[in-house]
Order: C-alpha cells, then structure tokens, then sequence
C-alpha cells in the first residue's frame, strides 16, 4: 500500500468513525430534550425527519438539480420510495426515540443494534442455509447481551421497563426494515436522495398524526443548540462523513468502524445525562456489540 492510499484508508476510517461517533450522540441529545426540556419523542422525530429530509434533499438538489425528481418517474420505484419512508426511516426513528424517552440513549442504541443479527438470521432462512459457526457465535452473543441487559441475570424480573424492551427491539425491527426496504434505489438514484426523500414522506406522515405545530418543551438556547445537533449533526453531518468512509475504505470495513456508535451513546450518557450502569449491563452491551463486530468481519474467500 502506497502513501496515498495509507493516507486515504486512515481518512476513510476517521470520517467513518465521525460518523458513527455523530450518530451516537444524536440520541443522548434527543434524550437530554425528553429529560430536560419537557418534549416528547414523538414530537421530536416528526420535526425532525421533516427538517432533516429538507437538508439532505437541499445538498442533493444542489449537485443533482431536477434528477433528483427521477425517481417518482418509475411507478414501481416511487411505491417502494414510500414504503422505505413510512414503515422504514418514520417507524425506525419513531421507536428509536421513544426507546431512548423510556430508558436512555445507550440502552436504546445497544439494543437497536442487535438488527445485524436479525439480518443474519432473516438471510439465513430466506436462503434455506444455516448460519455459519460465526454467525451462530454472533446470535448466541446478541441474545445474551439482551437477556442481560432485560434482566441482569434474573429470569423472573426485568430491570427496565417493559416498553423501553419492546420499543428497543421494535426499533431493531424497523433498523432491518430500514436496510431492506430501499432495494437497488441507492444504487440508482444516489443514497442521499432515497434517505432525504424517506425521511421527508415519513416526517409528513408522522406530522399529519402528531400535529407538531402545537409546539411542545421548553425553549431556549439549549433547546435550540440539542435540536440543531438532532438535525444537522445527526443527520446530514453524520451521512455526510459515513458515506465518504465508506467510498474509501468500502461498506465492510465501514460498518465495522460504525459500530462505535453504540458505544459513543453510551460514554455520553454516562457522561451528559449522570446515567449509572451497572456491571450487568455493560457485560449486555460488549455482547451485543461484539456481535455486531462479529458480523462486521470480512468473510474469508472459499475456493
């Protein structure tokens, strides 16, 4: 490997880390809404995914101009546009947030992050192929990184609320709805413009439900400062940096970065919002994280 290409594969892993890093924080400041500033999760995702589709399709329309309308032309592709927003970008943020409002951004995001798995294990059966030893490992890994988090190690009680667990792994369930749904549209019309036409069809359909414009929280600065870092900094900044990791280094090695996401929520609830875990659940979040690594991992070549 050349200087250059050293030079672009560790400013590839930067940029992809920034971008893990950014998203991680986007929930401890949505959290730090719920907690002190007296706004829902629901009122928050729907502002959100409007504002935030604005931007991203903003940045598109500035390289793109008219192309970026291309895709309502192919009727087939518009239907699957839409049902990548509505039960894609709204109901995986949508559970997302309202994990986090029930619990806190690190729980939230570890548990969202056992969607790899539940790829892993949907892959397998719609291929009628067992998972191999890794993947197993990885599975086994993820459940008991759950079953720890839900219980600390007791079966007969749950250490977190019901609907924080439900609503966690419901956001896991929409994480793989989320990268399904979009099929080849990425690849044909460009990723920015199917995630800013997603989270603009599922901004307006959580809107015409939840009726924003009754303004909810207490404004200020800070309101105005943890809002500005929900939209720009967790949405276009972090897709920004992640998707150029990724045309550097490629979607593998990226994810993998990507997976201290989890683990940046985490430290900045510990260190923001004064959240205590215990030592039952940072063993739940290594083993749900490790999975994620697991599957990460470049899969070695069989002759």
């Amino acid at each position: 490997m050349g200087h250059m290409e050293r030079r672009e594969a560790l400013r590839g892993t930067a940029l992809t880390l920034l971008g893990g890093v950014f998203w991680g924080l986007a929930g401890v400041f949505g959290q730090y809404l719920f907690v002190h500033k007296d706004m829902s999760a629901k009122w928050l995702v729907s502002v959100r995914l409007v504002l935030a589709g604005l931007l991203l399709l903003s940045t598109v329309y500035a390289k793109q101009k008219k192309e970026m309308f291309n895709i309502w032309k192919n009727k087939k592709d518009a239907v699957r546009l839409i049902t990548f927003g509505l039960f894609g970008m709204a109901f995986c943020q949508l559970t997302y947030y309202m994990a986090v409002e029930q619990s806190n951004a690190g729980t939230a995001t570890v548990l969202q992050y056992t969607a790899p798995v539940m790829i892993m294990v949907y892959l397998s059966f719609r291929s009628r192929k067992l998972p191999s030893a890794i993947e197993m490992a990885a599975l086994v890994l993820a459940l008991g990184g759950t079953f720890l988090l839900a219980t600390h190690g007791h079966v007969t009680s749950l250490t977190m609320s019901r609907s924080a667990l439900i609503l966690g792994l419901a956001s896991a369930v929409a994480m793989v709805l989320y990268n399904l749904l979009p099929g080849g549209l990425m690849e044909r019309y460009g990723t920015f413009s199917v995630i800013g036409w997603g989270m603009l069809i599922g901004g307006i359909f959580l809107c015409a439900i939840i009726q924003p414009w009754h303004v909810e929280g207490i404004w200020d600065w800070q309101t105005i400062a943890c809002m500005a870092t929900v939209i720009i900094v967790g949405t276009v900044l972090s897709f920004g940096t992640y998707m150029e990791g990724v045309r550097l280094i490629g979607a593998a090695r990226a994810s993998l970065f990507a997976s201290v996401e989890p683990l940046t929520a985490t430290i900045a609830t510990v260190l923001f919002m004064n959240v205590a875990f215990v030592k039952m659940d940072l063993a739940g979040f290594v083993c749900i994280i490790g999975a994620v690594v697991m599957l990460s991992l470049p899969k070695k070549e069989t002759a």
